[in-house]
């Protein structure tokens, strides 16, 4: 049997954008058939539609957050346990449990599983992969842990302590899963004011947003001998980039919003909660402020965080930090005429640009062709003077959806089944990630090696 499974999964391994996709879809249509079980639903509530339930268990797996169904109101705890155990499987990537399991059934680590882990973990090929998926999962619980316990600590006495301890809990791991799943229909807008809450929600979004790469990295730097000096250079550039869109996106988002949605608050929770937005735009899909009356020139700031979204091989989605940090050091060589990028006194590879070229591409081409078959199939009977601002709602949901985020400023209830189909899709793809995506373009080229004449061609 062992060895069947050897043989089994071994096919799939070969290509590692399909075997993520053949993994979600797996932890999709699990968590559709158990949503769908009367346990989930709280006493009174309907049976669930088919739609609904694939439509949830998508969410929840792919970590992005846009909910047609109430967990507050219309789950049972079941239910909520259910869509929390999708949410940790969904983050830590069920890819790397599956690798797991194997590892320790048959003691055996195939070159390709050497692969898959590299492809979800960024672990280097002579990794031992159980030691190694062992460890992630170890940071991830222990943050988890941590992040429930601040969680906790910061509303006790609020109400019943199980209750508190189970928010605690289910907060900590959809934040730092970057899921943006609440047990609130209004998400965390009840604690706009509360800054504790708010601050340690947005360092469990960071960490998860980071990549595991970049957390097991960032573990070693208080060793002896150790500085930040030597950290990897993927680490420090991505820890340059979040810094700058955390703090750009806190500046944009309080000076747009501070006559509006901020205008109720102090200066300080004006401040917090602006940093909280700028924080769950890029993933998470928490919100302390109403989306939907939000000015169009702060939408535009969150579509564009949500498109960059976290790192590479983390919890979160979107184009990716490092993909266009390496797009913008390249345009900065351009610009300055320099024959090679780099950062850090560190040149860029060539690979690296050409793989940042193509997973941009094929994620706004993804986009492109989502939001194309989602304004068709919601908006195809409105003219421009009755949509009342519908072609925005459709295009900031295709976006949230491709990049796993889950804001939406009210279109998610409003669409039909087609609709929550096509964001279905969406969401599977942008969990997958940009990069897995791209991966069969850039497989090895097969055939004859002809190398044809060089043409230039007027660009600009």
């Amino acid at each position: 049997m062992q060895t069947r499974l050897v043989r089994y999964v071994g096919v799939i391994a070969d290509y590692p954008s399909r075997a993520l996709f053949s993994w979600y879809l797996g932890l999709i249509a699990v968590g559709t058939l158990v949503l769908l079980l009367p346990a989930c639903r709280a006493p009174g509530v309907a049976p669930f539609g088919f739609i609904d339930a694939l439509f949830t268990a998508a969410s929840a797996s792919t970590v992005t957050g846009l909910m047609v169904l109430s967990v507050e109101s219309q789950l049972s705890f079941t239910g909520q346990a259910v869509v929390l155990a999708l949410i940790q499987l969904g983050g830590f990537g069920i890819m790397s449990i599956g690798t797991l399991l194997f590892v320790s059934a048959t003691g055996r680590q195939p070159v390709r599983f050497h692969v898959l882990t590299k492809e979800t973990l960024g672990a280097p090929l002579g990794a031992d992969v159980k030691r190694l998926i062992l460890l992630v999962a170890a940071v991830t619980l222990a943050i988890e842990a941590v992040g429930a316990i601040a969680l906790l600590l910061a509303r006790l006495g609020d109400g019943p302590f199980l209750d508190v301890l189970w928010w605690a809990v289910f907060h900590s791991v959809s934040g730092f899963c970057n899921s943006g799943i609440s047990l609130q229909d209004a998400s965390l807008a009840p604690w706009a004011g509360d800054p504790a809450v708010i601050l340690v929600m947005a360092g469990l979004i960071i960490a998860g947003g980071l990549g595991f790469p970049v957390l097991l990295d960032l573990r070693h730097v208080r060793k002896k001998g150790r500085d930040r000096r030597s950290l990897r250079f993927h680490t420090r550039l991505v820890v340059t980039a979040t810094l700058f869109l955390v703090i750009g996106g806190t500046i944009a988002i309080w000076w747009l919003e501070r006559g509006q949605a901020l205008a109720d608050m102090g200066p300080g929770d004006a401040v917090v909660n602006a940093l909280f937005q700028s924080v769950t735009a890029r993933s998470a899909g928490f919100s302390t402020l109403p989306i939907e009356s939000m000015v169009y020139p702060s939408l535009f700031v969150l579509m564009l965080l949500m498109m960059i979204g976290g790192s590479s091989c983390s919890t979160a989605g979107g184009i990716k930090v490092s993909t266009v940090a390496v797009l913008a050091l390249q345009a900065k060589a351009l610009v300055r005429h320099d024959w090679q990028m780099n950062a850090f006194h560190r040149r860029v590879s060539d690979r690296a640009l050409l793989l940042a070229v193509t997973v941009t591409a094929t994620y706004l081409v993804v986009l492109v062709v989502g939001a194309a078959l989602l304004l068709v199939l919601e908006t195809r009977d409105l003219q421009r003077a009755t949509a009342q601002g519908e072609f925005l709602d459709v295009v900031f949901e295709a976006i949230s959806a491709l990049g796993t985020v889950g804001l939406s400023t009210g279109a998610t209830g409003r669409l039909s089944e087609g609709g929550q189909l096509v964001v279905v899709l969406m969401m599977l793809l942008g969990r997958v990630g940009p990069l897995a995506m791209a991966s069969s373009l850039l497989r090895r080229p097969q055939g004859p090696k002809i190398r044809y004449p060089q043409s230039e061609v007027i660009i600009g």
